[in-house]
């Protein structure tokens, strides 16, 4: 107890010896002037001391509080609504402690999501790594020349496989680490979406779709055109993948306060369980590709979201796929 309240036991001692010293020294001249001194010591030093008391044992208080809080013992509560300064200052250990949890927690999250991702990752890549270990075991075996081109073309798709897988999970994590500085100018928005189109057109025709894209030429947009159209070429991918025949189209219109492009096909449709999850990264739904490794989606609401857009996805099985964007004009 004496070593928590050293200074305070000191400064008492000290001021008890000047007390005393000062009474033995009036006692000699004067009796009255010594009890009146005595006195006058009391009047003074009885309030301080009990105030410095008090204070001390509140910054004992706050000490114990911050060694539970090492500890990791956030659940305590310091909050003191009394005005004056150790009121002040214990709010102010109180807001930093939440920020200090908050920051925990957000820390588990991110640790527990990296762990989910790295698993991720790893089940994806192990696919197309052991297609290319079997493809290069026959290879060597393999005498026909056709069959050789047949495994080095499968080689090939599985190698581009994991390229697109590589690059769309840096693109992901240089997203989620606010690594990438998007550079939003006014550009034509028709242009996006022609670029967004434009690698499917082909692809469309093999399969009997109708890709079409229509936006007034007068629509501009402040985006990263870019980062937007990828995103944009992401969902329409989807469309044509899950469509065997029928039509893809783009649309765009623009209002007051935001502009809406709207993506729809008349495909296989997303069933009622599957719709709420689209957008999560290696999400598989019952109806995939075969190619399908579920992060273009989540990818394009990564970038829409950082870009003051929303996207909202209304389907049915069998019935088609709307996908909305809108990207608003002003942050709401």
């Amino acid at each position: 107890m004496i070593k928590r309240y050293r200074e305070f036991y000191f400064a008492v001692l000290i001021s008890i010896f000047a007390a005393a010293a000062g009474f033995i020294v009036l006692l000699k001249i004067n009796l009255t002037a010594a009890v009146i001194f005595i006195f006058a010591c009391l009047a003074v030093f009885l309030p301080f001391f009990t105030v410095t008391f008090l204070r001390a044992r509140d910054i004992r208080a706050l000490s114990d509080y911050l060694n539970h809080i090492n500890n990791g013992e956030f659940d305590l509560d310091i909050t003191d609504n009394k005005e004056g300064e150790m009121s002040i200052l214990k709010n102010n250990i109180y807001k930093v402690v939440v920020t200090l949890r908050a920051q925990q927690e957000l820390l588990l999250k991110d640790k527990i999501y990296l762990v989910d991702s790295l698993a991720d990752i790893s089940h994806q890549l192990k696919t197309p790594i052991t297609s290319i270990t079997v493809m290069t075991d026959l290879i060597k075996n393999e005498t026909d020349e056709k069959k050789r081109r047949e495994f080095l073309d499968i080689i090939n798709s599985q190698l581009s496989r994991m390229n697109w897988l590589t690059v769309t999970l840096l693109k992901l994590s240089k997203i989620d680490a606010g690594a990438i500085e998007f550079k939003n100018e006014m550009v034509n928005l028709k242009k996006i979406i022609e670029n967004a189109v434009k690698p499917f057109y082909i692809n469309a025709e093999v399969k009997g779709i109708e890709l079409t894209a229509e936006c007034d030429e007068n629509i501009s947009v402040c985006v990263d055109a870019n980062w937007y159209s990828e995103a944009l070429s992401n969902i329409v991918k989807n469309c044509v993948e899950h469509t065997d025949s029928g039509y893809v189209k783009v649309s765009a219109f623009t209002a007051p306060m935001f502009t809406k492009i709207v993506i729809e096909d008349s495909g296989a449709g997303i069933s009622k369980e599957d719709l709420p999850h689209i957008f999560e990264r290696f999400y598989q739904c019952g109806r995939r590709s075969e190619t399908s490794v579920g992060i273009g989606l989540a990818l394009s609401k990564a970038i829409f979201s950082r870009q003051n857009s929303s996207v909202f996805v209304s389907s049915a099985e069998n019935e088609g796929t709307r996908f909305e964007i809108t990207l608003y004009k002003t942050v709401i």
